[in-house]
């Protein structure tokens, strides 16, 4: 008779972390795994500007879609903006958090002026930007007295745009830069600087393998972030000149905006699905060799 109430109570001791995890669980599964599967179910029919199923077409819809010129050159813009942004704005990062390493009386000021992108929204530092690139009354051009069409070029529209991201993603990288450069043991740098170690061996050989894990966790949540950007381009571009800034996110969106064309959109937003996870992927690779937890 006694033995039941502790086998109750260490059934819900094993329960209970399952217990925590529901609500969660919950509002992922309605809100994040249940139209996922539904997109994937949608992206093999037709279907009419109201959602509603027309016709079982197999893999038709997705071999329309990558013989779409315009889809094929959002995937490579988009590509080519997150081979841009993710990789320079961690360097930059790391960067500024070495220069802010060590502790000043002024380091308050310097590091909340490395922070204040973080804390910008996309669309506020769009208009910013915009206001800067402009041809003719622009400071940039004005001020260095240049001629450049900075977002009305087709060859340097997607630079121009990826230097916004970069300048964005920079302060959110060096917040957690910063934290980790401050985490290294001060006496592995005393013990490198007293064996003449210099200053470019110090970061390659203590600061970059110490901080990978960070490093990792970053360019992990940016890939993802990047695969997704649409806000600057609708804000800059809206896709043009001659496609040369549209994104995959922003095809899907206009895809569904302009005209209900959810025949399209399903298979686009499986098929971004798809780059994003390989991409990932890609990252986790590295870890195994190049991120070291020790």
């Amino acid at each position: 008779m006694n033995d039941r109430p502790k086998s109750n109570r260490k059934l819900l001791r094993s329960l209970e972390p399952y217990l925590w995890l529901a609500p969660a669980m919950i509002l992922f599964a309605v809100f994040t795994f249940y139209p996922f599967l539904e997109t994937i179910y949608k992206s093999f029919f037709i279907v009419d500007a109201l959602g509603n199923l027309k016709r079982f077409v197999w893999f038709q819809n997705y071999t329309y879609i990558l013989s779409d010129k315009v889809f094929v050159k959002a995937i490579g813009n988009t590509l080519w903006y997150t081979i841009l942004t993710v990789p320079i704005s961690k360097v930059f990062g790391m960067l500024l958090a070495l220069f802010a390493n060590k502790r000043r009386r002024t380091s308050v000021f310097y590091e909340a002026g490395f922070a204040v992108p973080m804390a910008m929204a996309s669309s506020v530092t769009a208009m910013i930007f915009q206001l800067l690139y402009v041809p003719s009354l622009g400071f940039l051009n004005g001020f260095f007295g240049w001629k450049v069409q900075w977002l009305n070029n087709p060859k340097i529209a997607m630079i121009s745009i990826a230097v916004i991201q970069i300048w964005l993603s920079t302060g959110y990288a060096f917040i957690f830069m910063l934290s980790a450069v401050r985490s290294v043991p001060q006496d592995v740098i005393e013990s490198a600087r007293l064996d003449g170690a210099s200053e470019f061996r110090q970061l390659t050989k203590i600061f970059v393998p110490l901080t990978s894990p960070t490093m990792f966790y970053l360019i992990i949540t940016d890939l993802a972030f990047s695969m997704m950007m649409m806000s600057l381009v609708n804000v800059l571009t809206d896709g043009g000149p001659q496609n040369s800034t549209i994104t995959i996110m922003q095809y899907i969106y206009k895809q569904i905006s302009a005209t209900g064309n959810y025949t399209n959109a399903n298979p686009a937003a499986i098929i971004a699905f798809i780059l994003t996870l390989a991409a990932s992927m890609l990252g986790f690779l590295w870890e195994k060799k190049g991120v070291h937890y020790q």
